[in-house]
Parts: C-alpha cells; structure tokens; sequence
C-alpha cells in the first residue's frame, strides 16, 4: 500500500511518499536531489558506497550521481524529496556554484521543518502555498550549510534594504510581489532578501504584506466599503482569506467590525501583534 503526492512550488518540484516497502533501480538526476527521512530505514547505494539513512535523516544528491536503494519489503517508509536545478538553487540561495559536500545529514527537527515545508506546497490554500516557499527557502538554506556549503553573509545596510523592499510590496499590495520578483527588483538572491527582511523585521516579506493589507482594511471597513470589495482591491484571495487574516489579527470579523463601528456600542478586542 503506498500514496504519493506530487507538486511544484516555485521553482521545486516536490513529492512526499508514504510507503509499505519500496526500491529503486540505479538511477540519476539532472537536478539536485534533497531526501528527508521521517519514518524507516532507508538503505543508499551512492557512487559504489552505501549507508543507512533513519528517520530524521536528510540525503543529498548532485546531479549525475549514481544512486540507488530504498526499504526492505512491506516495512514503512515516509519520506519527502525535493529536486531543484542546481543553477537555480544556487541563484536562489546567493551563490556562484553549488554541490553538497555530505551526501548524509542527520538533524531531526530540521528534517521535521523541511519536510513541513514542503508538504506546505501540497496545500489547495495560496496563502500556505506561498508562507511554505518561505519557509521552504530558509530551510534549505540550513540545509545546504549543513552540508558543508559557505553561504554568503548578510548585507550590511539592512535596514535600506527592508526599505526599499517594502516600498515595493507597498506598491504593488493588491496583485503581491513574488519573492523571485523582489529579489530580482533589489538585484540580491531572495534567500538574502528573505533572511535580511525577516531578521530587521520579525516577518517575512509575505507576512508584512499580509499585515498591511489587514491594516488597510480596518481602514476601508471603517469607511464603510463591503467587505468582499475590501478583499479584492487590497488582493486577498477572497472574503474568508480576508476574515481569517483580520480575526487573527484584531479578534473580530469584518461583519462584526462594522457593526460595531456603526453602533459604538460593542467594546473591540485589543489588536494582536502574532500574525
């Protein structure tokens, strides 16, 4: 008995794959090959060597090796790979050239993390779909350090640069700023522009997006528009994308937001700060 899911995000093609035995023949692949282990025992053949790779284990493949394996008949096996040009890895992350070094990583809770992010691209929700691929971005990042690759250090003027790049997001709020898109506006990988933003921030490029547009609403809920012309022209995907964001962030729907703006008889709830 076995299941696969299959998707792309961005630029990654990813696949997670639960299992009741599985082998696959000597094989290679044009991309770079991420493998993360959650449940069973893994057996690699890799360029004439093999090793075990446990639950909580992530392998890593350059393109053109040789590789082969899998678990023994009928024992469970649960795992996520993640394949990506290694050109466009490269770009992604800020660097010239890329090849792993280890072909074996043991770190469980990133295994864990990585593996959450990627199953985020399986999602029918834009939104997850789209905090994965940020999510997914920085847990590779770790993961190609992990494996004996330098990465690039963090710009210096880090503050121009979250200033810059909200006044993009700022400017385009209703049709949204992909992170390839913002990377390529500020002339730096988005990894860079992703880490940088989040650390002067707390957020991410996406999710200080998503604030504003819920600030905005207040704004514009409190002008009196409806609430599904509220989410269409500040580019949430649709009204309940707009309640969710707005509950969570002030602790009251729309609908209840204007009642209570209308009668100035309802107390409102203190705004949270945790989106």
């Amino acid at each position: 008995m076995s299941s696969l899911h299959h998707a792309w995000l961005g630029p990654y093609e990813i696949s997670s794959t639960t299992c009741s035995g599985l082998t696959f023949a000597r094989h290679s692949h044009d991309e770079c090959v991420i493998g993360v282990n959650l449940i069973g025992e893994e057996k690699v053949w890799l360029d004439r060597h093999t090793f075990e790779a446990g639950p909580g284990s992530i392998t890593l493949y350059n393109p053109g090796q040789i590789q082969g394996g899998g678990a023994a008949q009928g024992a469970p096996w649960h795992f996520v790979s993640l394949y990506a040009g290694a050109d466009r890895l490269a770009a992604d992350l800020g660097l010239a050239h890329l090849e792993f070094d280890r072909a074996l990583c043991f770190a469980p809770a990133l295994a864990a993390q990585l593996a959450q992010a990627a199953k985020g691209a399986l999602s029918a929700d834009p939104l997850v779909r789209g905090l994965s691929e940020d999510a997914l971005v920085l847990r590779l990042a770790e993961v190609v350090r992990l494996s004996g690759v330098r990465l690039p250090g963090s710009a210096s003027a880090g503050s121009q640069l979250v200033a810059q790049a909200q006044e993009l997001l700022a400017a385009q709020l209703q049709q949204g700023v992909a992170l390839d898109a913002l990377g390529d506006e500020l002339g730096l990988s988005k990894f860079h522009v992703l880490r940088t933003f989040q650390k002067e921030t707390g957020l991410s490029p996406r999710q200080w997006a998503m604030q504003l547009r819920t600030r905005r609403a207040q704004g514009l809920l409190r002008s009196g528009l409806g609430a599904a012309e509220v989410a269409h022209d500040l580019g949430f995907a649709d009204q309940s994308h707009l309640n969710r964001h707005f509950r969570a962030a002030y602790g009251i729907t729309p609908g209840r937001y204007q009642s209570a703006i209308r009668s100035k008889t309802v107390r409102l709830p203190q705004p949270q700060t945790d989106l």
